[in-house]
């Protein structure tokens, strides 16, 4: 009886740090606010309330609890001039009405310069109020083929939590 527990604990370890060694390996799992804040990767920081003209879709992210809605977010992608600059950004406001205790949503911006084969992701950035606007930092826009934005949302919490959802790429 205790070789079978030895076993098992043995291996339920060895699944449990291949588990990390699996998810700490993603690249997108590891993208942080850090990555384009500050000026990082050529994002410039802007105010939560810089507002543009909304390009490439909108969309809401809704975290359902017993088949209920139970939290409620819209995102959308602004583009406008920034330091002198024409900028692409993305944008999430919670509703006022609808936020669930503990809920969180969530925003950020994936950027290509080659063509969507890879991307820098901007974010998350998170808010836990209801009611809240939030942005990410601003990335120049171009005439070139190979630069696209898309702007990415989720709502989650402890229990219930919504799909990510992204706008078309722009």
């Amino acid at each position: 009886m205790r070789s079978i527990r030895r076993i098992f604990g043995v291996g339920a370890t060895a699944l449990v740090l291949g588990a990390g060694l699996v998810a700490g390996s993603s690249g997108t799992a590891q993208a942080a606010a850090s990555d384009c804040a500050g000026g990082v990767n050529g994002f410039t920081d802007i105010p939560d309330s810089l507002s543009g003209r909304g390009v490439a879709g909108a969309g809401a992210v809704i975290a359902e609890f017993g088949g209920r809605p139970w939290a409620v977010a819209s995102y959308e992608m602004h583009t406008g001039t920034v330091g002198g600059r024409q900028m692409g950004w993305g944008v999430l406001s919670t509703s006022s009405s609808l936020w669930g205790a503990g809920a969180i949503g969530m925003v950020w911006m994936d950027v290509t310069n080659d063509g969507k084969n890879s991307w820098i992701q901007c974010g998350p950035f998170t808010t836990s109020a209801s009611g809240a606007r939030i942005t990410t930092p601003a990335y120049p826009t171009s005439n070139s083929a190979s630069r696209a934005f898309r702007v990415c949302a989720r709502v989650t919490s402890a229990s219930p939590q919504s799909g990510i959802t992204c706008t078309p790429w722009w």
